[in-house]
């Protein structure tokens, strides 16, 4: 059974555990491993604190950086890369949510991995139709969550759903209610998706695969 948390935006994050051989991703990526596909970002007051708490968890701080002193890479526990983010103060990020009546940015954000960031993004706008004037890499979910769409620099590799070994496993997926999960369904493959071959589901849900390979599966509300 899938254990859950649920953040202050009501973002619920559930944890599943696997019925295959699960390989943690690789970070930085290696050509022909296990890519990240997508990671979660937490905006935190006191990096060097946040870091110590991580790592008591149980988490390990990556061997290679890139953010400075403004962010830092963890892996957690199963290997996933997460980033811990020092707040800046209001931003015209903060401004802009204000402006929308959003509240405070919401902790985490979602960043999923993609060969062309306008092509992905415009996909999820479209099926989603979150707002999309934040920032030109990202979307804003009704709750408002943000979700960004981080274009590669290295060999992107689509997913195999379901899971087969040695091949590029999903890592995470998003899961997205409906009033009506067959004109979802019709919808998403109008702007692009396709239905997956495999379904697990039943009456209640559909897996989908986006343009880029991710799944992600459609719920009747």
């Amino acid at each position: 059974m899938p254990r859950a948390c649920v953040c202050d935006n009501g973002l619920l994050l559930l944890f599943i555990g696997c019925e295959f051989e699960y390989i943690p991703p690789v970070w930085p990526e290696e050509s022909g491993r296990q890519q990240k596909q997508m990671h979660l970002d937490f905006t935190v007051d006191d990096l060097p604190s946040a870091v110590e708490d991580a790592i008591c968890f149980g988490a390990a701080k990556a061997a290679v950086q890139y953010g400075g002193e403004n962010f830092i890479t963890m892996l957690d526990p199963e290997g996933h890369p997460f980033c811990l983010c020092k707040k800046q103060g209001k931003s015209e990020f903060d401004l802009y949510f204000e402006k929308k009546g959003y509240g405070l940015i919401p902790n985490p954000s979602i960043n999923i991995d993609c060969p062309d960031t306008k092509k992905l993004r415009a996909f999820y706008a479209k099926l989603t139709d979150w707002d999309k004037d934040f920032h030109w890499t990202a979307l804003i979910a009704d709750n408002g969550m943000v979700v960004h769409f981080m274009q590669c620099d290295f060999d992107y590799i689509k997913p195999v759903w379901p899971e087969e070994p040695g091949r590029q496993q999903k890592q995470m997926h998003i899961n997205l209610r409906v009033d009506n999960l067959s004109a979802a369904v019709e919808e998403a493959l109008r702007l692009g998706a396709a239905k997956a071959a495999a379904q697990y589901g039943g009456e209640n849900s559909i897996t989908m695969l986006d343009p880029d390979g991710h799944p992600f599966c459609l719920y009747r509300r």
